[in-house]
């Protein structure tokens, strides 16, 4: 080629980017660094928001071609830190969980919202209910709305642990949980019938305990303060627990 000749160049291939090759050249504008409007996936999907070294990194919106979407903070390309993600309800967006991320997966403090009122507010781990919550349950009794309430401690998306469930009717269950079921010590409170049982249970049946009649207490009062949410020694539990069933006055048993 004469060196007289033109010679066919590209955008970038400047002082700025000398002797540059075009694939360079292509990969280069091709990655994506800060706010970007509108970038499209092959999936579907859509984001504005920023980025970083070619993944979303920073605050943005993620638009899945469902429909739902997700909005806030991203790191590395996945969802991380503190978002919303919403899905769509016929024509309106409603959220189903509002708090931290870790790895795309729900982790720390956060609100989970069921699809019919019930709704979860504390801790997550990995994706997973865990550590100290408050869960609300909504169902309908006898074409009647109904909520019942649980404040304790969870693990693997269960309640784990010591916690307190209250019942629409006012009674009440305080003590250990497995798995979703009463076990190991508990207390129920019975408000319709002004009684007690205090006692061992296992896979939600009472097992060995007392019970206790013309037991009040009153709704404005805090009776039943949630213990202190620690590991107990079982084995003295038990113990202290035969102890003193074995030297108390007789009383009504269950």
């Amino acid at each position: 080629m004469d060196s007289a000749s033109p010679q066919l160049i590209w955008p970038g291939a400047n002082q700025q980017f000398p002797g540059e090759k075009l694939s360079e050249f292509k990969d280069r504008i091709s990655k994506k660094e800060g706010y970007r409007p509108c970038v499209f996936f092959v999936t579907g999907d859509l984001y504005k928001g920023e980025w970083s070294k070619n993944k979303r990194d920073g605050r943005g919106i993620h638009f899945y071609k469902s429909g739902n979407r997700y909005e806030r903070e991203f790191k590395n390309g996945k969802r991380e830190g503190l978002g919303t993600f919403w899905v769509i309800d016929g024509n309106r967006y409603r959220p189903t969980y509002r708090g931290h991320w870790k790895n795309n997966l729900w982790h720390g403090p956060g609100l989970l919202y069921g699809l019919c009122g019930e709704r979860y507010d504390g801790y997550f781990e990995k994706g997973k209910r865990s550590g100290l919550g408050k869960q609300i349950y909504r169902h309908w009794e006898s074409e009647k709305e109904v909520y019942h309430v649980y404040y304790g401690e969870w693990a693997n998306d269960k309640r784990n642990g010591v916690g307190t469930l209250t019942l629409v009717n006012g009674n009440v269950y305080q003590g250990h949980w497995i798995d979703d079921l009463k076990h190991g010590l508990g207390v129920f409170y019975y408000k319709d019938k002004e009684s007690k049982y205090e006692g061992l249970w296992k896979d939600d049946v009472p097992v060995c305990g007392t019970y206790s009649r013309n037991v009040r207490f009153d709704d404005d009062e805090d009776k039943l303060p949630l213990p202190m949410l620690e590991m107990a020694n079982f084995q003295k539990l038990v113990g202290d627990l035969i102890s003193d069933a074995w030297n108390a006055p007789p009383q009504s048993t269950l």
